[in-house]
């Protein structure tokens, strides 16, 4: 077998070249499952040159066998393997591995198998730390870490439904399913029913789907047991670990349809079993979960099966985009300000009326969470001695999207003057004047009626409107309120 191999090598040396200089690690071995060939990458990983592991078996030096290793299994079974995670213990480091594993044949005969494996280790350390820094900050979740109904901003009607169907649905414990574009708040929405809730004193626990891969996803939410590899760790899934809170599922769509009728049989079922174990084990968890594109727009791509779509969506919120409540900006505003404030040690007092007049007319794609990191980029720029944003503070690609978005249908359109940070501010243009003074107008009776609310006491209101003393007694002189 190694002269055969020698051959190959020889015939083919630019093949193996390539094969060193990749990232992924790549195995080979023979009918009897002992190791031919590693490339570099494998011997960085492992720690083992080609010449220490030529003639090893994989169980010898990784403890995997035919059930545990992809390339045995591949070579047993005569059948190619994709997208399989594993995990192997080598030199006292656990290792996890997404790998596709193919049998070799040559001259029609059986010669081996390899495999190609990508290193997500780091990827589920990340994973492991993320979801012990949410156990941490937010189990529970105490009322002074913002959480609370009054934390979702907005008074435009359709958020406003918003934020009463949160209300009921924190209620109940029945499953919830948070609609709306990327951006719109839907983690706070999830954050804020478990916080109203009866399982508030239980952990809150988050995952992206869309950020991990399809391979780890199982693992990450149902755990793995001893059994699964040789030197394997017990660990418990996400579902263990919310028990008595509520489980977070963040972008159900990117979830594979095979995942998706996994949860499907927790949710009925109420119980989940360890990757390598048949042992099922009872959970108590609510589950949330969010997408970024409608409902049945999602159904019929097949993003989401309709089955487990209307076994989530018991609550269906559909959140709006910031551009259909843009009457809520000056208030979403105001409120990041008063964040960034306090962050930066600023004392800012508001938009000024440009900034407020372009932000009514630009698109917001990022929406509220845009927004927010406007705000803040923003606030990297204003002086001791600047009370309000000027459009000189804000972040310049920010024009460029307006630029785009307006001039987009017409083709190309000449670049926008660069913003002259000397220049005085200008009013709203007219085509924004309308929806500008009805915002005014509608702050100044919020602020009248938070006013006699509280006695004509300025400190109450404003905390009552969650902004700064300054900032409240700067609109009462500015709206000429008596």
């Amino acid at each position: 077998m190694k002269t055969r191999l020698k051959e190959i090598i020889a015939q083919y040396p630019f093949f193996f070249d390539i094969l060193n200089t990749i990232d992924a690690s790549v195995y080979l071995c023979d009918n009897n499952g002992r190791l031919l060939y590693v490339n570099k990458a494998a011997e960085r990983l492992d720690g083992y040159t080609n010449e220490e592991l030529y003639g090893r078996t994989v169980t010898e030096i990784y403890g995997l066998d035919e059930e545990t290793s992809p390339m045995l299994r591949a070579l047993t079974s005569e059948k190619p393997l994709e997208d399989i995670s594993f995990r192997y213990d080598v030199n006292g480091r656990e290792i996890y591995q997404i790998c596709n594993a193919r049998p070799i044949f040559l001259d029609g005969k059986k010669f081996g198998a390899y495999t190609i494996q990508k290193d997500v280790t780091h990827l589920m350390e990340v994973i492991e730390r993320n979801i012990r820094f949410q156990k941490e900050m937010f189990s529970p979740i105490s009322d002074s870490e913002g959480f609370g109904i009054d934390s979702l901003i907005g008074e435009h009607p359709l958020f406003k439904e918003c934020k009463k169907m949160a209300i009921r649905a924190a209620k109940s414990d029945s499953p919830v399913l948070l609609t709306g574009a990327t951006g719109s708040g839907k983690e706070l929405f999830a954050r804020c029913i478990h916080q109203n809730s009866d399982r508030s004193k239980g952990p809150f626990l988050a995952i992206n789907c869309a950020a991990i891969p399809e391979t780890l996803l199982e693992s990450i939410l149902f755990g793995t047991s001893k059994g699964i590899y040789t030197g394997a760790l017990e660990r418990k899934g996400l579902f263990e670990q919310a028990e008595g809170g509520t489980l977070f599922l963040d972008e159900i769509n990117s979830m594979t349809l095979v995942s998706q009728s996994k949860l499907l049989r927790v949710l009925e079922e109420k119980e989940i079993a360890h990757l390598g174990s048949n042992e099922r084990i009872k959970v108590d968890v609510r589950i949330i979960s969010s997408s970024n594109t409608p409902p049945q727009e999602a159904i019929s791509s097949k993003q989401i099966r309709e089955d487990i779509f209307y076994r989530l969506a018991v609550v269906n919120i559909m959140i709006p985009s910031l551009a259909e409540r843009k009457s809520d900006i000056f208030l979403l505003a105001n409120h990041f300000i008063s964040v960034f404030n306090e962050r930066f040690q600023k004392h800012i007092l508001a938009l000024d009326d440009e900034v407020l007049g372009f932000f009514l007319k630009f698109p917001w794609p990022g929406n509220v969470r845009q927004l927010k990191h406007c705000i803040e980029s923003a606030m990297n720029f204003v002086t001791d001695e600047d009370l309000r944003i000027s459009k000189d503070h804000l972040p310049v690609y920010l024009f460029s999207i307006d630029n785009a978005a307006n001039h987009g249908a017409q083709g190309s359109s000449p670049p926008k003057e660069p913003v002259d940070r000397n220049r005085e501010s200008k009013p709203p243009e007219p085509e924004s004047t309308g929806v500008f003074s009805a915002i005014v107008q509608k702050e100044k009776e919020q602020i009248i009626k938070a006013l006699m609310e509280n006695q004509g006491n300025v400190s109450k209101t404003a905390k009552q409107l969650g902004m700064h003393r300054q900032s409240l007694i700067y609109r009462i002189k500015k709206y000429k309120i008596t």
